[in-house]
Formats: C-alpha cells, structure tokens, sequence
C-alpha cells in the first residue's frame, strides 16, 4: 500500500493497481504511516510530503487504506493552480469515473446529492495560506454514508472519500478524520476542538 509508477508521475495504489486520477506530486515521499481506528476498522494512514519533517497543514498528501486494502481516501493539500475549475458536468463525471476505477460495486449503489464551491487551505513552504478552490461532488450511498470526490483546478482530483458516517444527533461527522491535520492536533490534544460539521476528536 504505498505510491506507485515511474519517477517522473506517481500514483496511489489501490489493491496494488496504480490509479492514475490520484497523484503523489514529484518530489514527495512517505514520511509517516500509522495505524488508527475509522468507524470501529483498524486503518493504515500514510503522509507524504517533500521534507522529513511534519508541521501542520504544510504541503502534503494523506491516504488512508481499509484493513481489506481498499483505499478510502485520499488529500492532496498541496495544490496552488491559477486553473479554472471544470464545469459541474464535467466535475460529476471525473467523479463518478473516480469512484468507478476504484470499487466499480460499490460506485454502483451511490447516489448524486449536490455539488457545492469550496476551497481546500494549506501553508506553503514560504509560510503562507493557499486556497485550493474545489468542486465538492458529494453522494450518498445505500450504507448509510456519504462519500465524495472534489475536483479542483484543470480536472484535478484534490479529494477523494468513501463510507463517512453523519452523527445526526451532534449535527457533525461521525467518522474520524485522519486525514485532517487541525482534527489530528485536536485529537492528540495540541489544538483546539473544531466546530461542527467536523467530527469531535
């Protein structure tokens, strides 16, 4: 379960196939992988980024693969693109194609909900905060989940999750994030708790 492909372009793997919508940026490397707790699952989370040393939100991928190999998502906070964003026809459709190179069973029982603007933020090498603006292309699925894939500059795919859980009693995200670095600190207690939608650490 690591990064995949030549040295110029690599890929996330998923059940050891590269998959070619979700990229490592040139020059990254693993620098961190662990083992957490996802809704009651043993998963593997692994960082890559170019320097050894981690500082929040700096430059970075995160991906988390299922106790089956199964990846179940994928971040990409390092993106900073003077690239429009594709239209909604067209970020649906890298959507969909996403989810169906990945698990085309399961892509089989999502539904489309909506398709919301966003923006993605990091801390670049220089210090300062870039926003990735993003199409969030958000499902449903038969499980009970949500899942989606965000689309950012040129086609990019900056996001990808799949089988997030909703508390609908806390009005947030059930699910833990360990693909957020402000949920992680918050978690590991370096940081304060974040506000709703986010998941209580």
């Amino acid at each position: 379960m690591t990064a995949g492909g030549s040295n110029m372009s690599k890929f996330v793997e998923n059940f050891d196939t590269d998959n070619e919508y979700l990229t490592i940026p040139d020059g990254f490397k693993e620098v961190a992988h662990d083992t957490r707790s996802r809704n009651g699952e043993d998963v593997e989370v692994v960082r890559y980024q170019q320097s050894d040393k981690i500082v929040q939100n700096n430059p970075h991928v995160t991906v988390v693969y299922g106790d089956d190999g199964r990846l179940i998502s994928y971040n990409n906070f390092s993106v900073d693109s003077p690239d429009a964003l594709p239209d909604d026809t067209e970020a649906v459709d890298i959507a969909v194609n996403v989810f169906d190179s990945l698990d085309s069973e399961y892509a089989e029982e999502l539904s489309l909900m909506r398709i919301d603007e966003q923006e993605r933020l990091f801390i670049n090498d220089d210090g300062d905060e870039v926003a990735t603006p993003i199409l969030w292309v958000k499902f449903a699925h038969m499980n009970g989940s949500y899942n989606w894939v965000s689309v950012g500059p040129a086609g990019q795919v900056i996001e990808f999750e799949r089988e997030s859980m909703w508390d609908y009693g806390q009005s947030r995200r059930a699910t833990e994030e360990w693909n957020d670095d402000d949920w992680v600190a918050a978690r590991e207690h370096r940081g304060p708790q974040l506000s709703a939608p986010s998941a209580l650490a």
